[in-house]
């Protein structure tokens, strides 16, 4: 019922008195992938709790904690647990306490007592998927330590003390992992984190967060992911390079079998790089890692790496006489992340093992090897072509929400504050029909939040981050008098920018920057207000909101509120419907279109400026973003993960050429570290981050630029001259802009990077 990075996530529990095991898509996915591999396990952890969990039971009065009243958390756990089994046969394997926020003693020993006494003593308990801090905790209290079955952490380092953490004998899990784009970068940070955890701190378990990066470009951590699949209109998914350096252990091992210890099986190469062995302990069957990934590449979002350096070598591998193999052969499958054109999962020939049971391996930079008795291991294929990409949500789009089963979601609306979901209206009125079903928000008090702790009022978005004029409109119910019901346009992720309309019961109207504020000690920008037409609480109205460049209209009822009023026109983003505060507002018949006309929408609209001819010699330029989700041939770059920058339409590369001459294209150049525009290749897509170049004469540079369009390449501290030195990518529109949200108006509209410069 509350953020958990992405967006919120349907409680079944909204109150302390309904349960509904139907809500959210979780079930769903739970049933899918135990078709696939009926052996997955299955880890239930909370990022938030509903607030009704921290009310005094006896006054309803709010703690803000889940702690506070450790029985009514542990059933809120419990209930679920029991409906998974109870509802669609799931066994749910392990549990966590909440995620990355505080753990309790108190609480885990009568959640341990609960799934106990309820016959599920088989779900083990992972405390507290957060920091190393918890085993200090279960160091002093012994009951604690006893009900806890595994200790948690995320993003450990390889490189701290974890003896405190051994030492009561338990797994000790990396329960979060990696959040890193899911890239040949990303994949090579996979590849190397799930082998050196276990030789430097033996780690026995890596879980990536997230499994399908299936959310909106413009939500937290986009694509951060083990794949991504963002346009369910078309079915296009890609980025599969995560998936195949996962199936590099999981095509090979399964759940139970054994590390073997560093230095029998597992350990450091000699020139840098990582081998584990891990075996089957009830037949024959192992399976050896092999992984060597430079600094460059070995990163991931957290924590950071200290220095390092690899080299190629050959290495020989001996083989204890109790590990036979099946005619001598092993399996060979190899990936190499760094290299030009790189490997991905491709079968090698087999290896032969010597009479004296070893063999060698010639292992080059990048390279994350496979060798095993396991001869079944396929790289799959999809049954059906991928479907072309369609970045852009298809307009007009108009949902009446009666395609649905109560209870859940509607199609490609993202819930961010609060949870909206689809049932039959509360009232009965003239405007509807008894069996019509709308969109109800269900979450009654400010939940017990993980990120956000109630900013704004509740809100589900929907679109892209780069439209900015479209029109919005939507039925509305307000259920009490207090409630107000709100559209708006170019809205970030919580709503903290964009323009927003909210009217109340009476017709009283705000116009303001940003969404309605639940913490009144940070007020919103007010635009205009007003009363328009008689707004009733249990009745019917309709509210249109429409945003064209700087201007804005919105009506009530078909009645206007106001024209033509000016907004700011930096902003762009999604389309949205909320509310002020924790109300059962009810929405039907919500439709959105284009507005602006064929200016703002049609091919002109994307097209490059007059004389504009991007080619080799080319200096890079900027100048204002297409916006709409419309992309502009000279505005078209793509960030390869050799750090190259890309422009797509020609195939060139970026280089700098000097301090005054800046950055043309030029052929691309694999390796040349002037074509190096090294970033933060997972959070350019989430935030702005300095562009780099390394291993120049005299230090390195900053990609920077003034309003002008003019880009340089100044010495970092150089860069304090400039108007900005800072950029996001936006990978719908292969835009590197030089802001990702309105936050700095000092800016002004977006600038994208342009090959429309002339020729140095």
């Amino acid at each position: 019922d509350s953020q958990s990075t992405d967006g919120t996530e349907s409680s079944h529990m909204h109150d302390n008195e309904t349960v509904d095991l139907h809500t959210g898509y979780e079930w769903w996915l739970m049933q899918e992938a135990k078709k696939r591999n009926p052996d997955i396990k299955l880890y239930g952890l909370p990022w938030a709790f509903p607030g009704w969990v921290g009310n005094d039971p006896e006054t309803g009065v709010p703690t803000g904690s889940p702690f506070s009243y450790p029985e009514q958390t542990s059933r809120y756990l419990l209930e679920w647990v029991k409906g998974a089994k109870s509802e669609y046969g799931l066994d749910i394997d392990y549990v966590g306490v909440w995620n990355e926020r505080a753990s309790n003693a108190s609480y885990t020993e009568s959640l341990r007592a609960h799934l106990n006494d309820a016959g599920f003593n088989a779900t083990k308990i992972v405390a507290k998927d957060g920091w190393t801090d918890i085993c200090d905790d279960m160091k002093k209290d012994p009951d604690y330590a006893a009900s806890v079955d595994i200790i948690g952490l995320h993003y450990p380092s390889d490189y701290q003390d974890l003896s405190t953490c051994h030492s009561f004998g338990k797994p000790v899990w990396a329960s979060e992992e990696s959040s890193s784009y899911d890239d040949l970068n990303g994949a090579a940070c996979w590849a190397r984190v799930i082998n050196s955890h276990y030789v430097l701190e033996r780690i026995t378990s890596s879980i990536m967060w997230n499994l399908v990066g299936a959310y909106y470009h413009g939500t937290n951590w986009y694509a951060s992911s083990m794949l991504t699949s963002v346009q369910p209109w078309s079915g296009y998914y890609e980025m599969m390079e995560v998936v195949w350096a996962t199936a590099h252990t999981t095509q090979f091992t399964e759940v139970g079998w054994k590390y073997l210890d560093s230095k029998h099986g597992s350990g450091q190469l000699e020139n840098g790089g990582f081998y584990t062995t891990i075996v089957d302990p009830n037949s024959n069957n192992f399976t050896l890692q092999v992984v060597k990934i430079s600094h460059d590449h070995a990163s991931c979002t957290r924590p950071p790496l200290p220095p390092f350096n690899v080299s190629a070598e050959k290495v020989t591998f001996q083989l204890a006489d109790n590990m036979p193999t099946e005619g001598g052969k092993l399996a060979v499958w190899k990936s190499n992340f760094e290299a030009e054109n790189a490997t991905i999962f491709e079968r090698q020939s087999d290896i032969s093992v010597d009479a004296g049971g070893s063999f060698t391996l010639d292992v080059e930079i990048g390279d994350f090897y496979t060798v095993s008795t396991v001869m079944t291991a396929t790289k799959g294929q999809s049954k059906t072509p991928v479907p072309a990409s369609e970045p852009s949500l298809p307009l007009p789009h108009s949902d009446d929400f009666n395609s649905y089963p109560e209870s859940q979601e509607a199609e490609w609306l993202a819930d961010q504050i609060g949870a909206f979901e689809i049932h039959k209206s509360a009232f009965q009125t003239a405007r509807k029909n008894a069996d019509d079903l709308i969109l109800r928000q269900m979450v009654p008090q400010l939940p017990i939040g993980w990120s956000d702790h109630g900013s704004n009022g509740p809100m589900t978005l929907i679109g892209m981050r780069e439209w900015q004029d479209i029109n919005v409109s939507v039925d509305f119910l307000l259920p009490v008098g207090e409630a107000a019901a709100c559209v708006g346009s170019r809205v970030d992720q919580m709503w903290d920018f964009g323009s927003v309309v909210c009217v109340g019961v009476g017709g009283q109207w705000n116009l303001t920057l940003g969404g309605p504020p639940q913490n009144t000690s940070t007020p919103k920008t007010p635009i205009l207000s007003g009363s328009g037409p008689s707004v009733k609480a249990g009745e019917w109205h309709r509210l249109s909101l429409t945003t064209i460049g700087s201007s804005a209209w919105a009506s009530v009822d078909g009645v206007d509120l106001f024209a033509n009023v000016t907004v700011r026109d930096i902003d762009t983003g999604f389309a949205a419907i909320g509310m002020n505060s924790w109300y059962h507002v009810e929405f039907d018949n919500l439709d959105i279109t284009e507005a602006g006309g064929e200016s703002r929408w049609g091919p002109a609209a994307a097209a490059p400026p007059t004389g504009c001819d991007p080619k080799q010699g080319a200096v890079l330029t900027t100048r204002p973003c297409v916006s709409n989700g419309l992309a502009a041939d000279d505005q078209k770059f793509e960030l390869l993960a050799d750090w190259q920058l890309r422009h797509i339409p020609t195939g060139l590369c970026a280089q700098y050429m000097s301090d005054t001459q800046g950055v043309t294209l030029e052929q691309c150049d694999f390796g040349a570290a002037t074509q190096q525009f090294r970033n933060d290749y997972t959070r350019i897509r989430n935030a702005v981050v300095p562009v780099t170049l390394s291993n120049l004469p005299g230090g390195d540079r900053v990609l920077a630029g003034f309003f002008n369009g003019t880009v340089v390449t100044p010495k970092v501290l150089g860069a304090l001259g400039t108007d900005y030195a800072a950029w996001s990518y936006f990978p719908n529109t292969f835009q590197l802009r030089n802001q990702y949200t309105g936050v700095n108006d000092s800016l002004g509209y977006p600038l994208c990077l342009s090959a429309c410069g002339t020729s140095a």
